[in-house]
């Protein structure tokens, strides 16, 4: 069958018809689907059937899937066995059954319902994200995607310069704080530090520029708390405007592939009485460099004592 990519936002997001990502792929398949990745930003495959295994060997064709950061807590039960799979289910790990809403797994995915790119507070930062659904409810549960570059590109110039240069703290460990949960262990902390990225990202790959902020980034550096966060605010409302927003509709055997680099999401809202099984494999950014911005930014506050960029 022949491999087929469409379209389906007028700015971004795709459908690939005619693959199995099961299996190995050949090296004109990866670079077609590469390419796809660098274009649409978002793309999908329907009925895909995949073991945890497979799915981790199908993100390792298009970078080095990362560990996921709850994985690190001592005495912590894990209900997906590879540290390189990402749990956004609301199963218990020990029964299997639908968790208490109390639970510090759903706690912590609630936070996952704001607008966010993946992995954002870690280096190197999170690629390409790559989540299959194994279970869904029968409403609710979508996953939106903003386009982010075409964000950039429709600010004002004004906007454009003012942003120019800026750099934004990123902590899952604060972020999680605004929401009021506070539970993670020393072994957590080591992992989930600070980090500094751009406000105004340019892709390795591709070039383009994409605003990069979401739920994570905690506030800009050099400006006063809340002009930073105003700011912030006003540029993630006119980045998630509907017209630059894609909303995936799951069905069973959905691989959804997405560049944080390129978009934030967010999930929905549904029915917890329902199992929803969904889970993740995140690639690294290893083309990433600190980007000037951030070097920029560290240079100027090297004579005041600036540690680094993780903090």
């Amino acid at each position: 069958m022949p491999i087929v990519i469409r379209q389906v936002h007028p700015l971004f997001a795709a459908e690939i018809e005619g693959v199995d990502v099961s299996v190995p792929l050949d090296a004109d398949t990866i670079r077609l689907i590469h390419d796809a990745f660098d274009r649409y930003a978002v793309v999908y495959f329907r009925r895909q059937s995949l073991t945890d295994a497979q799915q981790i060997e199908f993100a390792a064709q298009f970078g080095r899937p990362e560990r996921y950061a709850l994985s690190y807590r001592d005495n912590h039960t894990l209900r997906l066995e590879r540290p390189e799979m990402v749990d956004i289910s609301n199963l218990d790990a020990k029964t299997g059954e639908i968790q208490d809403r109390r639970a510090r797994h759903r706690l912590l995915l609630l936070s996952s319902r704001l607008w966010h790119h993946d992995s954002t507070y870690r280096m190197p930062v999170g690629a390409l994200s790559m989540l299959h659904a194994h279970k869904i409810p029968p409403v609710g549960g979508e996953t939106e995607f903003a386009d982010m570059r075409a964000a950039y590109e429709g600010l004002p110039e004004s906007m454009k310069a003012r942003i120019a240069g800026l750099v934004a703290e990123h902590s899952f460990v604060l972020s999680a704080q605004k929401l009021g949960f506070a539970d993670f262990a020393p072994e957590e902390q080591k992992v989930l530090v600070k980090f500094l990225n751009p406000v105004v990202r340019t892709h390795g790959r591709t070039g383009r520029k994409a605003l990069y902020l979401g739920w994570h980034a905690i506030d800009i550096q050099g400006m006063p708390v809340p002009e930073s966060r105003v700011l912030m605010a006003d540029l993630l409302e006119l980045s998630t405007q509907r017209e630059f927003v894609y909303r995936h509709e799951w069905q069973v055997g959905d691989l959804v592939v997405w560049d944080n680099r390129s978009v934030a999401h967010r999930g929905r809202d549904y029915d917890e009485s329902y199992v929803r099984d969904m889970r993740r494999v995140t690639t690294e950014d290893e083309e990433t460099e600190v980007q000037s911005p951030v070097r920029d930014w560290l240079a100027s506050q090297a004579a005041g004592g600036a540690a680094g960029v993780a903090g």
